[in-house]
């Protein structure tokens, strides 16, 4: 059994896939939790006996300059340009100012001169 998985998991790194790529495809595979398996080895044989073609990920269409992405919650922040904060400040501006609203003078309510 162990010759005839090696085999069948070389063909997976022939054909451009990584271990981690074989990994993933078995652990999909498996039953859910509690469900007995009877025969591992035959199991992992059956989940390897076809070879996807390998399709590497198509980056997505951005405005956005390359670098790490930030997360949905920080999207369309801004650090506070001020200077002022002794750590960088992020907010969401309303429209292109290029300071906080505490920089600005609004107060914590969000009106003027507060």
């Amino acid at each position: 059994m162990r010759e005839e998985l090696t085999r069948l998991t070389a063909r997976w790194l022939a054909a451009g896939h990584t271990s981690a790529d074989v990994h993933e495809h078995v652990l999909r595979g498996l039953p859910g939790a509690g469900t007995p398996v009877q025969r591992p080895g035959g199991l992992v044989r059956y989940l390897l006996r076809e070879v996807p073609p390998r399709t590497l990920p198509q980056p997505e269409p951005s405005a956005s300059p390359p670098g790490p992405r930030l997360s949905s919650r920080l999207q369309g922040a801004r650090e506070c340009a001020s200077g002022a904060h002794t750590q960088p400040m992020l907010f969401r501006p309303v429209g292109d100012e290029t300071l906080c609203s505490e920089c600005l003078g609004w107060g914590p309510q969000g009106g003027p001169g507060v």
